[in-house]
C-alpha cells in the first residue's frame, strides 16, 4: 500500500476517515501530497462510499470542493477495505458554506449532509495531527455521500434511502417527504450561518435529546431555529430569508448572492485570513 493509516479524524454512518501518510508515490501521481484523508469502509458495505467517489469526480477542478486523489482497496488484518483518498483539511470544520458553488458552477447538483472544512496552506504537521505553523485559511465543501442531481431519488441497491443527513440542519420538507431539493440547501445554509454567528447548534438540544424528538419538532411544528437579538439588520434578514418553513418561499441561492449580508461578509468568509498558530 502506498500510504499508511494515522489517527481517526471522524466517523460517519457509512465510513471512517483516517489521517493517511504517503509512504511511496506512484509514478502516475507524483504530485500526491504527503498527508491525505482516507475515507474507508469494508468492501462488502462500501456502495455509498463508491457513489461518493463518483460524485467527487464530477466536481474535479472546482476550487471550493475537496480534492479527491483516487481510490483503492486495501487488505488489513484479513479484511478488505475500500478507500477514497482526499485532501486533508488541517483546520478541521467548519467555515462559511460555499453555496455560490451550487448557484454558479453546478446549479443542477444537490448536496445533503455536507461538511465545510478549513484548509491552511503553510504548515508543518505529523501523522498524529499536530500542527506547527499556519497561514492562509480557506474553506472547502466535503462529504458528498448524499449528492444527487435535482429530481433524482437517493437510492441504494434499488431502494429509496429514506431520511438521511444530520437532523439539526435538515429542512422540514426533507423530513416529512424525504425530499432533498435545492430549497433544502437554503435551509441548511441558514442553520450553518446561525451556528457560525452564535457558536451554538441551530436547535437547542442536549446529549439526551433523541433524534426522533428533533425530527418531530422540525417536521411537525411551526418553529424555526431561534435568531437571537443583537445581530445586524443584514444578518437577521439573511437568516429570515433562509429559515422559512415553506420551501417555495425561501430565497434561492442566486437571490442570496445579492444580499447585503453576503457583500459585507464576503471578505471575511471567502478571503484569506493570515495567522500563525502553534
Amino acid at each position: 500500500m502506498m500510504w499508511r493509516r494515522g489517527k481517526i479524524l471522524g466517523k460517519g454512518g457509512s465510513a471512517i476517515v483516517y489521517l493517511a501518510a504517503v509512504v511511496s508515490r506512484p509514478r502516475s501521481n507524483e504530485l500526491l501530497p504527503s498527508l491525505m484523508a482516507a475515507k474507508s469502509a469494508p468492501v462488502n458495505n462500501s456502495q455509498l462510499l463508491s457513489i461518493e467517489r463518483e460524485s467527487f469526480s464530477q466536481f474535479e477542478g472546482c476550487p471550493h470542493i475537496l480534492r479527491c486523489f483516487g481510490d483503492d482497496v486495501s487488505v488489513e488484518d484479513g479484511e478488505q477495505w475500500y478507500n477514497i483518498l482526499l485532501e486533508y483539511a488541517a483546520g478541521g470544520k467548519f467555515g462559511m458554506i460555499a453555496f455560490r458553488v451550487m448557484a454558479e458552477d453546478y446549479p443542477r447538483q444537490r448536496s445533503d449532509n455536507t461538511q465545510i472544512l478549513y484548509f491552511w496552506d503553510d504548515l508543518s504537521i505529523d501523522l498524529n495531527g499536530k500542527m506547527n505553523r499556519v497561514q492562509e485559511r480557506t474553506a472547502k465543501i466535503a462529504d458528498l455521500g448524499l449528492v444527487k442531481k435535482a429530481g433524482e431519488r437517493l437510492t441504494e441497491k434499488g431502494r429509496k434511502l429514506g431520511i438521511r443527513g444530520t437532523a439539526l440542519y435538515m429542512a422540514p420538507e426533507s423530513i416529512r417527504h424525504e425530499d432533498y431539493e435545492p430549497e433544502a440547501d437554503i435551509w441548511a445554509l441558514g442553520c450553518t450561518i446561525l451556528e457560525l454567528l452564535t457558536g451554538k447548534e441551530p436547535w437547542k438540544c442536549d446529549r439526551n435529546t433523541e433524534r426522533v424528538t428533533i425530527l418531530f419538532k422540525i417536521a411537525s411544528t411551526q418553529e424555526i431555529p431561534e435568531i437571537p437579538s443583537g445581530f445586524s439588520e443584514e444578518a437577521e434578514d439573511f437568516l429570515k430569508k433562509c429559515l422559512v418553513r415553506d420551501p417555495k418561499s425561501r430565497w434561492t441561492a442566486d437571490m442570496l448572492l445579492g444580499h447585503p449580508f453576503v457583500s459585507a461578509a464576503d471578505s471575511v468568509f471567502t478571503g484569506s485570513i493570515r495567522e500563525e498558530e502553534t
